[in-house]
């Protein structure tokens, strides 16, 4: 980051506390209406911006048919049941797994938008494009309430919530809606500045609904926006004089947040059944490089031709970056005498030089693209902007540390200064577990790991989201920074306004709004008349959405389910469907009856239907011409019986020790991969026994299970003779049905006197082959 994030001067914005109240009376009593007005500017504007969303919002889908198609589901189910009753908890798809509500985020901060709509129109489109249409103009209006407190003035205010509500950065969540919906989290920096200025307990009040509501809105904001709140608690309320203050907020914070320990407690709970984890080892792939900040979404219309696409997409807009830029160096040139040595101040300004020249190179690379000169036969060429944006960032925070500024701010607790400072910071956690310049790490750990010890934070897979944050922090620092600005310069404040205004907007205008098809209802193949759950083939990643969206027509449960998390028992379930193994449908026959519909779309070749048709043992029950359903009546238990536990002696595999196996701990493992003929393990039973089964727990891990598992048993460890052969992946989905932690797996054989039980696999697979636990059996008896 560089230096413009860190801008403060004695002659900046004061803060609320320091402006006489006769001061601003006469605009408060305007407010109201013009705060309407501006609203709807705002959604007019949103309008245009999205067009043409909310004339398609009956019939289309804003971005992609993936996640924005299982949130619709979601809002949907959120319309129709009391919010986290058992009944929420339990929406129909995942079938047989309960409680999946807790697989991903409940959105329940976005009802007080959603819930009306569908009320209104029974549209469950409608609901979806609707509130995400809101998420613009409603977070621009909410960061326009915030920086007008804070500064008295409706046109920096203005350009605030134009910065935040439509930076670039939003076309990079578009996917993802409780991202976009982050209006609660000015709301709720508003609350605390107004009871800190005029300790009222409405203030309390709007803070504790608004935190409360963004964190139902978003599980992310409720982790990230806590580091933000007690960034702002901590230098806003330090001083002796706001000791009692900050006591008040925490308090409140502690209360609004008490709602929330029920829910969180239940998202553990579930978790903790199905073994859900997600891990950050891997800190390369989960963190930002620096050039993150200059890569955009191609839907941006100025930026799609100059900066790369790639993943991140953290681009905040040039506008807002040069004026907190432009703050910070005229405003810290306006300090008292420097009693400082002369070495000292030259050394500043060669630090600014250099800082200078670093922002010089990206801005001019930015406009013309990738450069390179010779002069006196050297070569001197600018491809990518890591390294510039790197000193740029270093030289930055020097120069400023150089100065008086941070100390004066500081101590008159800036307001510029803390959304600048914090500008950063959110940056720097964006930036994941390390900080890196493209593939070389410089900084290992970085800050977001200092968070990964606190309740939650492990299980949030993406830490760039942090930069939402970042942007809102930027675009209030921009207004700050627009207020003292336009006193400083000699300019007429409208064209100073006008100028700021194009920037803002030509940042953040997109090409078009990306709108897909969503997926259609399938009314004469999934009647809405019917009791058995539904699975749809192909059952996998690319359709799984659009089966989840079908229940909200015929209130089925379907076994099809896309989430933040999958139950344990999907990847051995969608293997088994996709090798066309008859044994897994009859698995799922084992746990009722059930209806599959196969879509004739992704069966050219007929296949699926063949495939159901064999299991199913007749033809088919409907048909529209494109999709057949196919009926399977429900069938015994799978569960293979097995007698007692025979003791174990040791155990030993082809490669690593063999010891986790039988160490009685679920938690631990064997094992290696990529699954391949030759890999094997064995256990000694230390004497001969009468052996008749072989339970293999596969843990947490129910995803790599052996493709194809072959069991042998030998009396002296030289001749073998095979029990059992044959591919898992059915007895692995009943496995991780019946107990999701352990997903132990039991196989029967004919009763054989043994000392060595081995087990083989055969078939190669990109999995690793783990074993959880090993026990085996004695056979079972009459």
């Amino acid at each position: 980051m560089s230096f413009f994030a860190f801008a403060v001067a004695r002659g900046e914005v004061t803060t609320s506390a320091e402006r006489s109240r006769d001061d601003r009376a006469p605009g408060l009593s305007r407010w109201p209406l013009r705060s309407l007005a501006l609203l709807c500017l705002y959604l007019a504007f949103g309008v245009v911006y999205t067009w043409p969303l909310l004339p398609r919002s009956a019939d289309r889908i804003a971005s992609d048919p993936y996640d924005p198609i299982l949130n619709t589901s979601i809002l949907w189910w959120n319309a129709k049941t009391v919010p986290f009753s058992q009944e929420w908890w339990n929406p129909p798809y995942f079938y047989p797994a309960d409680n999946i509500s807790a697989f991903t985020e409940n959105l329940q901060g976005l009802t007080p938008f959603s819930t009306p709509t569908y009320w209104l129109t029974r549209n469950p489109l409608t609901t979806y494009n609707v509130a995400c249409f809101l998420t613009w103009p409603v977070s621009a209006f909410t960061a326009f309430l915030l920086v007008r407190f804070i500064t008295r003035r409706e046109d920096a205010a203005f350009l605030s919530g134009l910065a935040f509500g439509f930076s670039p950065y939003r076309m990079a969540e578009l996917g993802h809606i409780q991202m976009l919906s982050t209006y609660w989290i000015p709301l709720v920096l508003l609350g605390l500045h107004g009871y800190l200025e005029q300790r009222r307990a409405r203030w309390l009040v709007l803070f504790g609904v608004a935190w409360l509501l963004q964190s139902l809105a978003n599980g992310y904001m409720m982790l990230f926006g806590a580091v933000l709140v007690a960034l702002w608690v901590l230098y806003f309320c330090s001083p002796r004089t706001m000791l009692r203050a900050g006591a008040a907020i925490v308090v409140t914070w502690v209360i609004a947040s008490a709602p929330l320990v029920p829910i969180f407690l239940k998202y553990q709970a579930v978790h903790e059944h199905y073994g859900l984890r997600r891990s950050l080892e891997d800190p390369i792939g989960v963190s930002a490089p620096f050039t993150a900040w200059l890569e955009v979404s191609q839907e941006v219309r100025l930026w799609r031709h100059v900066l790369p696409a790639y993943k991140d997409q953290l681009f905040p807009g040039i506008t807002t970056v040069l004026l907190v830029a432009c703050a910070a160096i005229l405003l810290t040139r306006r300090r008292s005498a420097d009693s400082r040595p002369k070495a000292a101040k030259t050394l500043r300004l060669a630090v600014g030089t250099i800082a200078l020249g670093a922002l010089v190179l990206i801005l001019g690379t930015l406009l013309i693209g990738p450069w390179r000169i010779e002069i006196g036969g050297h070569v001197i060429r600018m491809s990518r902007l890591g390294r510039p944006l790197l000193v740029l960032a270093a030289s930055s925070l020097v120069w400023l540390i150089m100065t008086d500024a941070l100390v004066n701010g500081w101590r008159r607790r800036s307001p510029l200064l803390f959304y600048g400072v914090a500008t950063v910071a959110m940056g720097l956690f964006a930036c994941g577990k390390v900080l890196r310049a493209g593939e070389r790490v410089l900084v290992n750990p970085a800050p977001y790991a200092w968070l990964l010890s606190l309740p939650g934070f492990t299980g949030l897979r993406v830490p760039t989201r942090f930069w939402m944050l970042g942007v809102l922090c930027l675009s209030v620092a921009a207004g700050l920074a627009f207020v003292r600005l336009s006193s400083i310069w000699r300019v007429s404040r409208g064209r100073f306004f006008a100028l700021v205004l194009v920037g803002v907007v030509a940042d953040g205008w997109i090409v078009s709004l990306p709108l897909a098809i969503p997926p259609e209802p399938w009314p004469r193949v999934e009647r809405r008349d019917q009791s058995q759950p539904i699975l749809e083939l192909p059952l996998g990643p690319e359709w799984d959405a659009a089966g989840t969206f079908r229940s909200i027509w015929h209130r089925r449960r379907v076994v099809n389910g896309v989430s933040g998390y999958d139950p344990s028992f999907y990847a051995p379930l969608q293997f088994g469907l996709n090798d066309y193994d008859p044994e897994m449908l009859r698995a799922l026959a084992s746990l009722g009856s059930y209806d599959i519909v196969v879509n004739g779309a992704a069966d050219p070749n007929g296949r699926w239907a063949r495939y159901a048709e064999s299991v199913a043992g007749s033809g088919p029950i409907a048909s529209d011409g494109v999709r057949r359903a196919f009926r399977l009546s429900a069938v015994p238990s799978m569960d293979a019986a097995v007698g007692a536990a025979v003791p174990i002696a040791s155990a030993r595999a082809y490669v690593r020790d063999g010891a986790p196996m039988i160490d009685k701990r679920i938690e631990t493992e064997w094992g290696d991969g990529p699954q391949h003929p030759g890999q094997w393990v064995l256990v000694d039973l230390g004497s001969t026994h009468e052996v008749g089964g072989v339970t293999h727990a596969l843990g947490e891990y129910a995803r790599d299970f052996p493709r194809h598992l072959a069991i042998d048993v030998s009396i002296d460890g030289a001749s073998w003779e095979q029990v059992w052969d044959g591919p898992t992946a059915a007895l692995a989905f009943l496995a991780a049905v019946r107990g999701p932690r352990e997903a132990s797996m039991h196989f029967s054989f004919p009763p054989r006197q043994a000392r060595y039980v081995r087990l083989r696999q055969l078939a190669r697979h990109e999995n690793l082959w783990r074993v959880s636990e090993l026990t085996i059996h004695e056979p079972v008896r009459p």
